[in-house]
């Protein structure tokens, strides 16, 4: 009776240990991001367990003795998304969205007058920001620019050898919503578009008839005027508004592209019938922090 016992104690224990080792499999896979480049150094865990692996250089990765009732993989991996993959199925982890950045941008800008016909003129533009990403494609991106920009008339006719050259620096604020498409890998065609505010902070005017010099201040009331009852005017008044819009290749951080504004100058003459816009179109680079 005890012999008969122990060997069913035996039978039994076998049975459980073989169940035990048919209970776990291994699991062979590849990491990759949506690209299809393989992710090195990824932590792919089985869910609910310590069972864990990194990938190596090809983004592959070998989990043993993982229980079969385990349905599915954690993949964490540095400035990527982490989430929960079926077992089995191909794993491609997205790059995580920084949501939020500091932005800087440089550029030289070509700018003219619109209303009689301005020559354009080279300027600068330099601008610091941030941008808040609100979904894989859109964002808003605020900037406040410090630009040079302005235009040259010349007129040379029945003896009159006259020219001026326009100088205004202003303070820009374009508020610009941004669509990214993905071109290649990290790689993203960038259009941008929205309003834009200006402040003008000083600036002259340069004009030069027939070798006589003439300077004024842009937004001080200098300007000998023909309407005024004071005889003087402001050639114009250093708030204005307008549009501003871009389009650009953006690569990690750095983006190369143009940008443009069109903005409507208000005349310091009240009685001029003419709305002046200053058309402006940079080319320059940005990085996101």
């Amino acid at each position: 009776m005890k012999r008969l016992i122990m060997i069913c104690l035996i039978s039994c224990l076998g049975l459980v240990t073989l169940m035990a080792q048919e209970a776990t499999h291994d699991i062979k896979g590849v990491v990759t991001d949506k690209q299809q480049q393989p992710i090195v150094g990824a932590l792919v865990t089985v869910h609910g367990t310590t069972i864990s692996t990194v990938t190596d250089i090809d983004g592959k990765f070998l989990l043993r003795e993982v229980p079969v009732k385990a349905k599915r993989l954690v993949v964490e991996s540095i400035g990527m998304e982490t989430e929960e993959w079926e077992i089995g199925t191909p794993i491609q982890i997205k790059q995580k969205r920084q949501k939020f950045s500091f932005v800087a941008s440089a550029g030289v800008v070509m700018s003219r007058y619109t209303v009689f016909g301005g020559s354009s003129k080279m300027g600068y533009e330099f601008g610091l920001g941030f941008e808040t990403r609100r979904s894989e494609h859109w964002a808003f991106r605020l900037m406040v620019e410090l630009a040079s920009r302005g235009t040259v008339y010349k007129y040379n006719k029945s003896g009159l050898d006259y020219k001026e050259t326009w100088s205004p620096v202003t303070l820009d604020v374009p508020m610009y919503f941004m669509r990214r498409w993905n071109l290649a890998h990290k790689t993203n065609l960038v259009l941008a578009f929205g309003p834009a505010i200006s402040f003008g902070l000083g600036g002259k005017v340069k004009a030069e008839t027939n070798g006589v010099k003439e300077e004024y201040d842009i937004y001080s009331k200098e300007y000998d005027s023909y309407y005024e009852s004071d005889g003087k005017h402001a050639l114009l008044l250093p708030f204005s508004s307008g549009l501003a819009y871009g389009l650009g290749v953006e690569y990690k951080q750095w983006m190369v592209g143009a940008w443009g504004k069109n903005m409507v100058l208000i005349p310091g003459d009240s009685s001029a019938d003419d709305v002046e816009h200053n058309w402006a179109l940079t080319f320059g680079v940005s990085y996101r922090f």
